[in-house]
């Protein structure tokens, strides 16, 4: 944390990746063949507080069965959120960036039981709040989405 490191950064089998408050720039998952996904023993991500843009690719986070913590709050990405990205997720922070939409809580994701802190909040989100609550995880202690 607050390192100002810039550009690409190997990767490696750790349990704790923490970049906040860096100058990081490029989505960091597509740096490699198969993103993050190779870091399967993950429990924390944490890449708050950078310059991130664009969209995530979800598809290798669903492999960390070991995430537990997810931030990617304070960037600049957009496109969908999908808050119930690793099976045993307790927390996901996407507030303050661009994203547009948030994937509904579908029922058969491990992570429907385990999330307990969710922040959507200062986005652009344009879904419907009724439709978004119907399936919120039972166990969730705080869920943010106001702008």
């Amino acid at each position: 944390r607050d390192n100002n490191l810039a550009g690409q950064f190997p990767v490696y089998s750790h349990k704790v990746l923490e970049l906040g408050k860096n100058l990081i720039t490029e989505n960091v998952w597509l740096h490699t063949k198969y993103g993050l996904a190779i870091l399967y023993n993950l429990k924390t991500l944490d890449l708050a507080d950078n310059k991130l843009i664009g969209t995530i690719d979800y598809r290798p986070i669903y492999n960390l069965y070991s995430l537990t913590h997810f931030d990617v709050a304070g960037n600049q990405l957009s496109g969908e959120i999908d808050a119930l990205i690793a099976p045993s997720l307790t927390y996901a922070d996407f507030s303050n960036n661009h994203f547009t939409s948030i994937r509904r809580f579908e029922k058969y994701k491990g992570s429907l039981q385990t999330l307990r802190f969710c922040d959507v909040s200062n986005n652009v989100i344009q879904n419907d709040a009724s439709d978004l609550l119907e399936n919120i995880p039972p166990n969730i202690e705080q869920f943010f989405a106001s702008n």
